[in-house]
């Protein structure tokens, strides 16, 4: 007797809609937006195909090359996971859900149908779906697990870079109209970079970031430089190098397009403190960054709890060593609980720096 037809329990905790028998079509419009449930689709199944929703909770990759290239790329490279005939089920390790195309950027090979065509296949991914496995092929052909296993999490970092070369390139969203923020504050890695330079002409690229010529010494192909908007962070891939320069914050890209630094000077620690100065002044005049007010009090007055409360010890128990706006070590004066930055002209006394740690933590959490 033959074995009952069931679907796999690997995807117990998937998304599924109905599809017609020996077809790949969904059986009902508007699937996306009522999908049924593991136990809702067995009422369906046999009788009638069903497919699986793909998106941020499960990947399929569909192999359309002849030579199944795409399944061999991944099996050098990834662990074994649950398998159906032409289709591998895997997850990411992040929510990444972007349905993926894969073609051939130099030579064309034959497809499924002996077709030449520079298409490899897919990676289905959002608002797409996959006939599951036990479902009838047109053909007649069952779609049957090869490997019935544990579906496996592997890295979309190295997904991309096994994969990335032939991922198809779409449309980039080019940025035609740039508007720089209001932005005010007394941190200078908060400077929006926007506020430096204009993003106009620059592609979009994904992730937030944006990619194009470097605005100060230029391009050979007009990508060298790009932006991540998001971590407010740029790279100069002409110029980064292992010692990370060529890279930077809002205060790096200052000092590039001011000529403080050149573009492959900086880099961790790369400013003096002539030049930590001259930054922040530009920053104060030119991008919203604001100038602490000092008072006579603040910097002279010796506090009366400070021949009790070692300031040194207070900035060493919470790791608040360094000036918050330019990244410089404070210059401490224990016997009169002050605190001091040479860079950025800031500093106070104990009730203010107590008062700096107390925002500073709530910033973190």
């Amino acid at each position: 007797m033959d074995k009952p037809i069931t679907i796999p329990k690997q995807l117990k905790q998937m998304r599924f809609l109905r599809v017609r028998f020996k077809d790949k079509r969904a059986f009902e419009n508007g699937w996306q937006k009522k999908p049924y449930t593991y136990e809702e689709i067995q009422n369906y199944f046999p009788k009638e195909n069903y497919g699986v929703i793909c998106g941020s909770d499960i990947r399929v990759l569909d192999d359309d090359t002849l030579k199944e290239g795409l399944k061999k790329l991944y099996h050098d490279n990834f662990p074994d996971t649950m398998e159906v005939k032409g289709h591998i089920y895997f997850k990411f390790d992040n929510k990444h859900a972007k349905k993926i195309i894969f073609e051939s950027k130099v030579l064309l090979f034959p497809d499924l149908n002996g077709k030449l065509s520079s298409h490899l296949g897919e990676l289905q991914g959002e608002n797409t779906y996959v006939v599951g496995p036990g479902s009838t092929h047109p053909s007649g052909v069952i779609y049957e697990i090869v490997k019935d296993l544990s579906i496996a999490t592997i890295s979309y970092d190295k997904f991309e870079e096994v994969f990335g070369d032939y991922f198809k390139e779409s449309k980039p969203k080019i940025i035609r109209n740039h508007k720089p923020s209001e932005w005010k504050g007394n941190k200078i890695t908060d400077i929006p970079i926007g506020n430096i330079i204009s993003f106009e002409g620059m592609r979009d690229v994904g992730r937030e970031c944006l990619q194009g010529t470097h605005p100060k010494h230029g391009s050979a192909n007009g990508m060298n430089f790009r932006v991540d908007v998001k971590n407010n962070s740029w790279t100069c891939f002409r110029c980064n190098n292992k010692d990370s320069r060529g890279c930077g914050g809002p205060a790096e890209l200052i000092a590039v397009m001011e000529g403080i630094k050149d573009c492959s000077e900086v880099g961790a620690k790369c400013f003096t403190s002539e030049e930590g100065s001259k930054i922040i002044q530009i920053a104060r005049e030119k991008y919203g960054l604001a100038t602490p007010e000092l008072s006579e009090k603040d910097l002279g007055e010796i506090k009366g709890w400070a021949n009790s409360v070692s300031i040194i010890k207070l900035a060493e128990k919470h790791d608040f060593k360094n000036c918050p706006i330019c990244g410089n070590p404070f210059k401490f004066q224990d016997s009169h609980g002050m605190y001091y930055c040479k860079t950025c002209k800031y500093g106070g006394g104990l009730t203010k720096f107590a008062k700096l740690i107390s925002e500073q933590t709530k910033n973190d959490k």
